[in-house]
């Protein structure tokens, strides 16, 4: 079933909490919504359609949207998870787990004397596709509908083994069932958004990290008639892909330690759809789980994403990316060895004389993060596509020092673009920044082919120009000094050893 929810934006500027109920006629039937709760966008992923791609559904009925979904099964790896779950699911109340879990989130601002669509935010989330759900309360969409006027679009996709399970019994091109879901997800939006106030020719997709590398293959994989007219990327820009020499181990791995031995085929899979989501949870989250990553298909997933863009074989939308200044930190807790972490070539780039921890932090930056964002941003502006805006995130707060000497790292932007940090522990600086930030981000979602913020260029690569955006550096925080143009390959020096690996 396709069940979406609706946020009641008037009963909040009323200043009323009470439970007001709307009705919203769609393709998946009549939804009837509450304020803050949401439903399905697809038929359940279970039984014989787990590891089968999603499902739409479509009816003529009365559909009840007033119960949040779970998120899917989610995997934090063995060896770090004391640090990334506490952090990424809302540790004082972590959302609820279960295989059925594709389902969609709207925020809708009230409706004006104004009756023309608002524009459309697609927001998918990160994780290292891995982990993750559009229903933590991170990225509520309350603050940027009432706000900024925008309909807020959230969901979930399937990840880890049951989204990207790397299987040698299913086809090549339903292996990335997780793009899938992202697939169908904006289809039901480019179908059914008007409902909701919103326009389908006006949808803005937007990630961060494993969201933003998302957004990198909507692009790639939309040449034509993209169902999108721009693109938001924060900290994720998928380079050059290398195929895997051996793509199917963690699933052969996984399928053996579950206790299905059969070779692979029909009935070693048929065994595997019969293990239980909570068992299957239990090896993912344990210390004998591989990874599960996308498989090369030519179809969700290509290897050659920078010489597509710049021949002009990729979605010509306006492009928004960036990275954080602190984005390795996060990644690099406790890694003190140098000699074991990067080659030493590498080093001497970045710097001669910073200690061996943070070398390693910022050349994880680079290498993730930073170098693959200036090749996306680059491969843009050499295909002739106008409106690109590269920029480089350096707030740090008090109350996101997470762990020792984080910085402006990885994800740390989000409580500020969606509204949703800790009022009671934020300064005024950052009570100010989140709406800069996100009034800046809104600006490009209304409006793509126009600066977001004052002093803010269009980005041109090279040396001889001053394009690229330095947000929030040295506490400026309002609209009018938070943007501070500098030199546009500034920050791109340990590129030149890093790109190597990432543009074939």
């Amino acid at each position: 079933m396709i069940i979406p929810f609706v946020l009641i934006f008037i009963s909040l500027l009323e200043g009323t909490y009470a439970r007001s109920f709307v009705t919203v006629s769609t393709t998946s039937g009549s939804l009837q919504g509450v304020k803050q709760d949401g439903g399905r966008f697809a038929q359940p992923p279970i039984g014989l359609l787990r590891w089968a791609p999603p499902l739409p559904f479509f009816s003529n009925t009365t559909q009840n949207a007033t119960a949040v979904g779970p998120a899917c099964v989610q995997q934090f790896a063995f060896a770090t998870a004391s640090l990334i779950e506490p952090l990424f699911n809302n540790p004082l109340n972590p959302p609820a787990e279960d295989e059925d879990c594709l389902f969609l989130n709207v925020w809708a601002p009230t409706r004006s004397s104004d009756a023309s669509s608002k524009p459309v935010v697609f927001w998918i989330y990160g994780g290292s596709l891995a982990f993750g759900t559009g229903s933590l309360p991170e990225y509520d969409g309350t603050s940027i509908a009432s706000n900024q006027g925008i309909v807020v679009v959230s969901f979930n996709y399937r990840t880890n083994v049951f989204g990207f399970p790397g299987a040698p019994e299913l086809l090549i091109q339903e292996n990335n069932l997780g793009f899938l879901d992202q697939e169908l997800a904006l289809e039901w939006v480019r179908l059914n958004i008007r409902q909701f106030g919103g326009d389908p020719e006006k949808i803005t997709i937007m990630g961060q990290s494993a969201g933003g590398f998302s957004v990198s293959g909507l692009v790639v994989r939309h040449p034509i008639d993209p169902p999108f007219r721009a693109a938001i990327s924060f900290s994720g820009a998928s380079p050059d892909n290398t195929p895997s020499l051996t793509p199917f181990d963690s699933f052969n791995n996984f399928s053996t330690t579950v206790g299905c031995t059969e070779a692979p085929g029909p009935a070693r899979l048929a065994c595997l759809r019969t293990v239980s989501a909570v068992d299957i949870r239990a090896y993912t989250n344990g210390p004998l789980s591989g990874s599960f990553e996308p498989l090369i298909d030519n179809i969700t997933t290509f290897a050659d994403n920078l010489e597509r863009i710049r021949s002009g074989n990729a979605a010509r939308v306006p492009l928004l990316a960036g990275s954080m200044q602190d984005d390795g930190t996060l990644f690099t807790v406790g890694e003190t060895n140098l000699t074991a972490f990067l080659i030493s070539e590498a080093v001497t780039l970045i710097s001669a004389e910073a200690n061996e921890t943070s070398v390693i932090a910022d050349s994880f930056r680079d290498l993730s993060f930073l170098c693959p964002t200036s090749l996306w941003t680059q491969a843009f502006v050499q295909s002739g596509i106008s409106h690109v805006y590269r920029y480089d995130y350096g707030a740090v707060f008090s109350d996101f020092q997470a762990f020792p000497n984080a910085g402006a790292w990885h994800s740390t932007e989000l409580p500020e673009f969606f509204g949703t940090f800790n009022a009671s522990t934020a300064t005024p600086d950052q009570v100010t920044l989140s709406k800069t930030f996100q009034t800046a981000i809104a600006n490009f979602i209304k409006n793509p082919n126009r600066s977001p913020a004052p002093n803010w260029p269009e980005y041109v690569p090279g040396n001889n120009t001053q394009t690229l955006a330095r947000l929030a550096y040295n506490n400026n925080v309002e609209i009018g000094n938070f943007v501070q143009a500098v030199t546009s390959d500034s920050q791109d020096a340990p590129c030149a050893v890093w790109n190597t690996f990432l543009d074939f």
